[in-house]
This record gives C-alpha cells, sequence and structure tokens, in this order.
C-alpha cells in the first residue's frame, strides 16, 4: 500500500516552480525548500542590484533614469511570472477535475443525503 501522507508531504512549491520553469532537475530535489519569507528572498535578490547602480550613479537624472528602466523590467518580469503561474495553476486543477480517480477505483465516498 503507498503512503499517500508521504507523498503529499513531498510537494514543495519551489520544486513546482523549478520543474514547471525549468523543467526537471532532480538535483536539488532532495534539498529543504527556503522558508525564508517572500519580502526577504526578494530583497536578497534584489539588493545587489540597487547598491550597484548605486555606487555606479550615486546621483542626479541618470540614476534615476537607470532606476526607472530596471523597476520597469522587474515590474513586467513579475506580471509575466504572476500570470504564468495562475495559467498553469488552472490548467492543472482543471486537469484533476477532467477525471475522478476516487470513483474509477470505486473508492468514492457516498455523498447522498441521508
Amino acid at each position: 500500500m503507498r503512503n499517500f501522507k508521504e507523498i503529499i508531504n513531498r510537494v514543495h512549491i519551489q520544486e513546482i516552480c523549478s520543474f514547471m520553469l525549468d523543467g526537471i532537475d532532480l538535483t536539488g530535489w532532495n534539498d529543504k525548500p527556503t522558508e525564508e519569507s517572500y519580502e526577504d528572498r526578494l530583497q536578497k535578490g534584489e539588493a545587489p542590484i540597487w547598491e550597484l547602480l548605486e555606487n555606479l550613479y550615486p546621483d542626479g537624472d541618470r540614476k534615476d533614469e537607470i532606476y526607472d528602466l530596471l523597476s520597469k523590467a522587474i515590474i513586467t518580469n513579475q506580471e509575466v511570472y504572476t500570470e504564468l503561474g495562475i495559467r498553469l495553476g488552472a490548467n492543472l486543477i482543471f486537469e484533476l477535475l477532467k477525471s475522478n480517480p476516487l470513483k474509477e477505483h470505486g473508492h468514492e465516498e457516498n455523498n447522498k443525503e441521508g
């Protein structure tokens, strides 16, 4: 008999994201998913870029222009990946709802009102 709880416990959002974005990469699947907040992860990812720009352009119009360009690129990236994530999630739910494996295997609960 399969241990369904064990199967469910193996599912981590980061592994699913990695699979959807990059394909199958089994090298990191045994790694623990990060427990950092989204805000911390974003700050750690973006901080070196902002620091570099601050050092290259300490002040002035050029710095503002580069900040605007980079901000627009990040926002566009976030919009695209958010939409993609929603579409992938919807497709996944649709695939799950197309079939009813409990009914196919004779394990569907009796949902009739008594």
